[in-house]
C-alpha cells in the first residue's frame, strides 16, 4: 500500500450548517501531494465516535503523518496548535448533547502531549505563501483538542513515531454573513492553499 497522510475535519456544529474543516477534508482526499496519497475522514462531534473513528486508522499499513483540522471561530490566522491537555471542559454541548467537565482526554495519560508536525517550518511556509498563520498554545477543550490529544496518546501507546498534530482554520465568510457580527474569515481557496503546504512541508521534512 502506498504511503498515506490522515487529514480530519469535523462535522457542523453550534448551529452552523457547514464547517471549513469539513470542506478542507473533502477538497484534499485523494490528492497525491510529494510521496504521499492524502486519505480524509470527517469526525462526528462527539469524543467516543470521534476517538474510535480515528483509532480504526492509526493502525494502517503505510500511514506517515495525521493531520487534524478544525474550526477555531473569532481567529483569524490559521493556527497551527502546539500542545493538546488531557482534560475536556466544553464551553458548549456535543453532537449528543453531552457536557464534559474536568474530564480527562484519556485517565491516567500524561498532563499533555506536543505536536510531532514540523511546525516552524510550516510557519515559514504558510508565510512565504501569504497565508496568515501562527503558532497556537491552546487548542482549547473542546473537540479539537480532544482529537489531538487522543491521537498523539494513541500513536505513543502503538510506539509509532510519525508526524501528528492539529490545525484549526477561521470562519468562512459565508458563515459570518449568517452571524451578522463583525468576525474574521479566511475563503475556502485560502485555507485550501494552506492545507496543501502543509502536507506539502510535512513530506519534505519527513522523507
Amino acid at each position: 500500500m502506498a504511503s498515506h497522510v490522515l487529514v480530519t475535519g469535523f462535522e457542523p456544529f453550534g448551529g452552523d450548517a457547514v464547517n471549513p474543516s469539513q470542506e478542507l477534508a473533502k477538497a484534499v482526499d485523494g490528492r497525491a501531494i510529494g510521496r504521499l496519497v492524502v486519505r480524509s475522514l470527517v469526525l462526528p462531534v462527539q469524543h467516543e465516535a470521534a476517538r474510535d473513528i480515528v483509532a480504526a486508522e492509526l493502525d494502517a499499513d503505510g500511514l506517515a503523518a495525521v493531520v487534524h483540522l478544525g474550526l477555531a471561530g473569532g481567529r483569524a490566522r490559521v493556527s497551527l496548535e502546539r500542545v493538546a491537555v488531557n482534560v475536556m471542559d466544553y464551553q458548549q454541548p456535543d453532537a449528543a448533547g453531552d457536557v464534559k467537565r474536568d474530564e480527562a482526554c484519556a485517565p491516567g495519560g500524561p498532563p499533555a502531549y506536543w505536536s510531532t508536525l514540523p511546525l516552524r517550518p510550516i510557519l515559514a511556509e504558510l508565510a512565504a505563501e501569504g497565508i496568515p498563520a501562527h503558532l497556537s498554545y491552546t487548542a482549547g477543550a473542546y473537540l479539537c483538542n480532544f482529537a489531538m490529544y487522543t491521537t498523539l496518546h494513541a500513536l505513543a501507546e502503538r510506539g509509532r513515531a510519525i508526524p501528528a498534530g492539529f490545525v484549526h482554520v477561521p470562519y468562512l465568510p459565508s458563515m459570518v454573513a449568517t452571524h451578522a457580527q463583525e468576525e474574521p474569515s479566511m475563503d475556502l481557496t485560502v485555507t485550501t492553499r494552506a492545507v496543501e503546504v502543509i502536507l506539502r512541508t510535512i513530506t519534505t521534512h519527513n522523507p
